[in-house]
């Protein structure tokens, strides 16, 4: 008898979670609904980002990255550790070679360093974003 009183609060407590989240769906707008997609996933709007080097070496100081389906008519950011390396129209399906050089924390080997990719509304930083694609890279130690 406890095992199904068990099975029932855990039934209808899963029934009254996924109902909430349903009717807070339908109470977000357009705005936070992206605000709640970037701190969920990482990620918003179109397109994707792709590093061609997903594994560089501490004495490499440059990354390789191509977009696919990003907004070509907006400025494109792309900040690397957390430093903006990066800021013009790009091509999707095209190669775009960045330097990491003299980028603090770009060679850091006890975590995954990130590339973001921005764009905003009207190609202003200080506007919306309308656009994040997050990926990161590994860094091993030079031989």
């Amino acid at each position: 008898m406890k095992k199904v009183t068990y099975l029932i609060t855990i039934l209808l407590g899963v029934l009254l979670l996924s109902a909430c989240s349903e009717e807070l769906k339908s109470l977000v707008d357009e705005e936070d609904a992206a605000a709640i997609e970037v701190a969920t996933s990482q990620n918003t709007g179109k397109g994707s980002l792709k590093l061609l080097t997903p594994t560089i070496t501490t004495d490499e100081n440059q990354l390789k990255f191509e977009t696919d389906g990003i907004d070509e008519d907006k400025i494109t950011y792309i900040y690397v550790a957390n430093q903006k390396v990066w800021a013009q129209k790009i091509k999707n399906k095209q190669s775009y070679k960045i330097s990491i050089k003299d980028i603090k924390n770009a060679h850091r080997t006890d975590y995954k360093p990130k590339v973001q990719l921005f764009q905003y509304k009207d190609d202003n930083e200080e506007n919306d974003m309308t656009t994040f694609k997050q990926a990161r890279y590994e860094v091993k130690e030079s031989k």
